[in-house]
């Protein structure tokens, strides 16, 4: 299985970036105009994420100030743990809540 960045053409057509370490970025052509998948391709979901491969510029990821304020707050978390503040149930319960709030797939905090 590859992960990648998936882009929408403007003639409706999809590819997807896949990174590599050692080379250059493989491009592969995941849907038709149609919506169609092509032979070869047994599975293909799509998963929203909060970057994009191109947000990288000077070898950093842009982050928005909405995903660094999750990022912050996920971290606290976490040193109020390693901190002994947070016993491992309060602080998993913590980071449950807020990742996937309340368990409805959707992070809140």
């Amino acid at each position: 299985m590859e992960y990648g960045e998936f882009q929408e053409l403007s003639n409706g057509e999809g590819v997807c970036m896949i990174p590599s370490v050692d080379d250059p970025e493989e491009v592969v052509f995941v849907r038709d105009a149609a919506g169609h998948v092509p032979d070869g391709i047994t599975d293909f979901m799509l998963t929203p994420v909060p970057c994009s491969i191109n947000d990288v510029h000077d070898g950093h990821l842009e982050i928005t100030p909405e995903i660094e304020e999750r990022m912050s707050r996920t971290n606290l978390i976490l040193e109020e743990y390693e901190t002994g503040v947070l016993d491992e149930t309060e602080a998993g319960e913590q980071l449950f809540n807020h990742l996937f709030g309340s368990g409805l797939g959707r992070g809140n905090n």
